[in-house]
């Protein structure tokens, strides 16, 4: 079924600890397919994902209310990528990633709103390349094992909101090769 703004897919997660299964290759991901669904937990730390999620070249996803956590050695708690892309993460957690929590790149557009990047391997937060745009208000990127925040080749992030910041990481935020935060 292809869903749309006014027949989206809503997935309602109860509380509790969900495991993504997948094979060798998925690395703990859940390749998300479809446009116009959501992802709705009963908060941050009530629902827990034990995997991630990939979401490339689809429209209206969203994800609210729960905390993701992929401790794969090279795991991404969120990775969204590609011109399409349009994500909205809101109330969320995305921690102990073995790689970023959230990486947006190849055009992709995010906005997350009161949510927590921690304790993940890699960033905090990663946006790479030109047109890529992410949009952080009132979010922390703390205790990071590398930048809370990194924007880099063209990449432009904005940050608002007086909660928004960046604490406790290996660095704190850096941008490069012409990127703007």
């Amino acid at each position: 079924k292809e869903y749309t703004g006014a027949d989206p897919l809503k997935i309602r997660l109860e509380k509790g600890v969900h495991q993504i299964v997948g094979d060798q290759y998925s690395n703990g991901r859940m390749n998300v397919t479809c446009s116009h669904i959501t992802f709705v937990g009963k908060g941050k730390d009530q629902t827990t994902i034990r995997g991630g999620f990939r979401v490339i070249n689809q429209q209206h996803v969203k994800f609210e209310a729960l905390a993701v956590t992929n401790q794969k050695w090279n795991g991404r708690g969120l990775w969204l990528e590609g011109s399409e892309t349009n994500v909205d993460v809101l109330k969320c957690v995305v921690k102990k990633c073995g790689s970023s929590g959230m990486f947006v790149g190849d055009s992709a557009t995010v906005t997350a709103t009161q949510c927590e990047f921690m304790e993940n391997g890699g960033h905090g937060v990663s946006c790479y390349d030109a047109n890529t745009k992410a949009r952080l208000n009132d979010c922390t990127m703390h205790h990071n094992g590398q930048d809370g925040l990194v924007a880099y080749d063209h990449a432009v992030v904005d940050l608002h909101g007086t909660k928004t910041g960046s604490h406790s990481n290996k660095c704190g935020i850096g941008a490069g090769r012409r990127a703007k935060i």
